[in-house]
């Protein structure tokens, strides 16, 4: 048995076969959503070829209390096993036995985050649009989002986001995760593609500011392969940044936390 800890710096082991086919993205309902424009990128790339992240200039630190308690809850590693990447099914598959599964065994109890698939937003709204995977937390009777996670099939194109300049087809899919980000009331967003990690963090001041073309976003971009920062990591640092804006929110409206968070 190994610590949550130990696991989460650890990349996945299991062997891939990922045929590379691609499924597009051109949902009619994120067309009435804005373009991004307004990108930060904290991925870089050195002159070897190894990506690297640096989450600090745009997540809040670490509560060194807190997180000893998480590192260290007992976690099981993944079983040994060979995985073929045909379907966005698979795909989905993957991301939760390698990296969700062991992200999850570190918020077993501070607080305890619950993973569902293909849930309907968090509040009293009824839409037709739903997005892969919901992570939440119960604070008191109420449960709020903490991050949100779309399934596509190798269609991140990451040379264009890493440099913030966006092709029509990557803009398709940001409209989507925008769109996605504003129903769920969520700015901490992700899309896994079985090949890269992309994690958007939409600075809203308000929950409706999400759909605002100026709106600021903070962009990460991390491969599966070839990246000093696990895809485990990255996802663990995204729900510690989306547990502290549920805190504010259940807190008090408006709360003033971080010039990022109000809402």
């Amino acid at each position: 048995m190994s610590s949550a800890g130990e696991l989460i710096l650890q990349h996945s082991q299991n062997i891939v076969e990922n045929p590379k086919y691609i499924s597009y993205t051109d949902k009619p309902w994120a067309q009435a959503y804005e373009p991004i424009r307004n990108l930060s990128v904290h991925s870089v790339i050195d002159q070897e070829g190894t990506f690297h992240a640096t989450f600090d200039p745009a997540f809040l630190p670490l509560w060194e209390h807190e997180e000893e308690k998480r590192i260290t809850e007992s976690a099981h590693p993944p079983n040994t096993r060979f995985w073929r990447l045909e379907t966005e099914s698979d795909i989905e598959h993957w991301w939760h036995t390698e990296i969700s599964d062991i992200v999850l065994s570190a918020w077993a109890q501070c607080p305890a985050i619950i993973q569902t698939c293909h849930t309907t937003p968090l509040r009293d709204v009824k839409i037709p649009e739903i997005v892969d995977s919901t992570y939440a937390v119960y604070i008191g009777n109420q449960r709020f989002p903490v991050a949100i996670g779309e399934m596509k099939r190798n269609l991140i194109g990451w040379d264009h986001w890493q440099n913030g300049r966006l092709s029509a087809a990557q803009q398709k899919l940001a409209r989507e995760l925008r769109g996605y980000a504003d129903k769920y009331e969520c700015p901490q967003t992700f899309c896994w593609d079985g090949e890269h990690l992309l994690i958007l963090q939409f600075r809203a001041r308000k929950p409706e500011h999400i759909r605002n073309a100026d709106c600021p976003v903070d962009c990460w971009v991390i491969p599966a392969k070839g990246s000093t920062c696990t895809l485990r990591y990255a996802l663990h640092r995204l729900m510690v940044q989306g547990f502290r804006r549920c805190q504010a929110v259940a807190a008090a409206k408006p709360l003033s936390l971080t010039k990022y968070f109000v809402w």
